[in-house]
């Protein structure tokens, strides 16, 4: 609908003026209207998290200045010795240390870490700790516990705790600890992983991506200036009690192709059951298993199945599933799924993953008209994995054309079923150290350059050409008072795995 495809009134705003009634306008002056609408909603989209940012961060006086020792940049790339004489120390603030998607993604770097590089503190606002929670607690060189304490106390702490770069993992959803990130408690600031969009504070200086989620030429606004790490933004730890692959694909058992979508019900939409019902109706007998926590309500599973009933497609092809108690029983789910098909403009992250290690392949759809973080996500995933590379499609007719091809060919459906999750471990998706290793390149070259700027500054000078400039809050800061967080802290074997981190 935002691209002026939702109906009438979709086109009728950028056709005014215009005889629409006998296509009065060019296809070109068409396609002009619509990539104004895009704009415009993108537009409006980071304008609202703009003015959010600016009316939260009025209420809170960040920090300009740091306890923290700055260090010169080294002539050594940092691939070889860290720029700096000590460790740096990284913070992590979340409330997704827990069974939760976030949890797959920031496992490794902290399991993985080089103690002699960094020194790892993390900032746990989770509110029911879990048996994750213990093993993160495990991995973190200092834990500290800050659920329900206020933002200038946990400032405070931070502060204390010398933090040299501190990442939040959240973004706007639950738990998030954006008003500690808004008084600045550290002198760098990250966003990661755990939101698709901008956070909207200029207190947050930069966010992490990579170049396929989100290209060079990306059209997305952000305030945080974008860090592209290399190969992949995320780097994924599957379940250690994930089950094994099934050995062959569904299919060639039941005489049926399934297609399965596990993602949040709030990533389905008019365009997505469009799509959906075109590959059903061009391959026969085939069915749709859908899993998600809305379809324990039998009112919610009689809507779905009506909505695929008005698109031609009987309810009997479909099968709805609820949420399982475990995360066992919710992968053994996809031995009943020969294809996963991905939504759309929203698409899955941790849901693709867990499908490819379960040897499920994955019809993607890159964004088309703009590049869009949330759409991109799982043209990132797939590209790291030579098998899937095909199935990154880039219209949405290539979308059904990819999902139907791969119906036919059971050959080709087995195949991928006995080789996916091996190809997986090996990508840059799984490669733990390797990822490690880069991620804290980039921390140490984000210090660096921090460190240089105010070198520079103190001694008069100017920042060099290669320094990113981020934006500084310039009010005087606001002194935090309160009692500090209990903490936990306690030595680390300083070596690392060379594998991917999967037990």
């Amino acid at each position: 609908k935002a691209r002026g495809g939702g109906g009438e009134g979709g086109s009728s705003n950028i056709n005014k003026g215009k005889d629409t009634s006998t296509n009065g306008c060019s296809e070109e002056e068409e396609r002009e209207g619509e990539e104004k609408m895009i704009v415009s909603v993108m537009k409006y989209v980071f304008d609202e998290h703009r003015r959010w940012g600016e009316r939260f961060q009025a209420r809170y006086k960040p920090y300009t200045s740091w306890p923290n020792s700055l260090v010169s940049a080294s002539p050594t790339p940092p691939s070889s010795s860290s720029s700096s004489s000590r460790p740096l120390r990284i913070g992590y603030i979340s409330a997704d240390f827990f069974t939760h998607s976030v949890s797959y993604f920031i496992e490794l770097p902290l399991k993985l870490r080089d103690g002699a590089r960094v020194f790892n503190v993390c900032y746990s606002n989770v509110a029911r700790p879990d048996a994750r929670t213990a093993s993160f607690r495990g991995y973190a060189d200092k834990w500290v516990n800050v659920h329900g304490k206020d933002a200038k106390d946990v400032a405070q702490q931070i502060r204390s705790d010398r933090i040299d770069i501190l990442v939040e993992l959240t973004g706007h959803t639950a738990g998030n600890r954006l008003d500690v990130m808004a008084l600045k408690p550290a002198p760098v600031q990250v966003t990661w992983i755990g939101y698709p969009n901008t956070t909207g504070l200029r207190t947050i200086d930069y966010r992490f991506c990579d170049a396929k989620v989100d290209p060079e030429d990306t059209e997305q606004t952000f305030t945080e200036t974008l860090v592209r790490l290399p190969n992949t933004f995320l780097c994924y730890s599957p379940p250690r009690e994930a089950p094994d692959p099934s050995k062959t694909t569904p299919a060639l058992n039941n005489g049926f192709v399934t297609f399965g979508s596990f993602n949040n019900f709030a990533k389905f939409n008019d365009q997505v059951l469009h799509l959906w019902s075109r590959i059903l109706k061009q391959v026969p007998g085939s069915r749709l298993l859908m899993k998600c926590k809305p379809f324990a309500c039998a009112h919610m599973r009689a809507k779905v199945l009506r909505r695929f009933e008005l698109a031609g497609i009987k309810k009997s092809r479909i099968d709805l599933f609820p949420l399982f108690p475990s995360t066992r029983e919710h992968l053994t789910l996809y031995s009943m799924v020969d294809i996963s098909i991905d939504t759309f403009p929203y698409a899955g992250t941790t849901t693709t993953c867990e499908a490819m290690y379960m040897g499920v392949p994955v019809i993607t759809l890159r964004a088309q008209d703009e590049d869009n973080h949330a759409h991109n996500v799982g043209c990132s995933l797939l590209a790291n994995i030579e098998l899937l590379k095909p199935l990154i499609t880039d219209t949405p007719d290539e979308y059904v054309t990819a999902a139907v091809r791969l119906a036919g060919d059971m050959k080709r459906l087995d195949k991928i079923r006995k080789r996916l999750r091996s190809e997986m471990l090996k990508s840059p998706l799984c490669d733990g150290g390797t990822f490690v290793r880069n991620l804290e390149d980039v921390y140490d070259d984000l210090w660096a350059k921090y460190s240089k700027k105010k070198l520079g500054k103190s001694s008069g000078g100017t920042a060099g050409p290669e320094t990113i400039l981020t934006p500084r809050a310039q009010q005087q800061h606001e002194q935090p008072c309160g009692e500090a967080m209990v903490v936990e802290e306690g030595k680390k074997d300083n070596g690392r795995s060379s594998n991917t981190g999967v037990a």
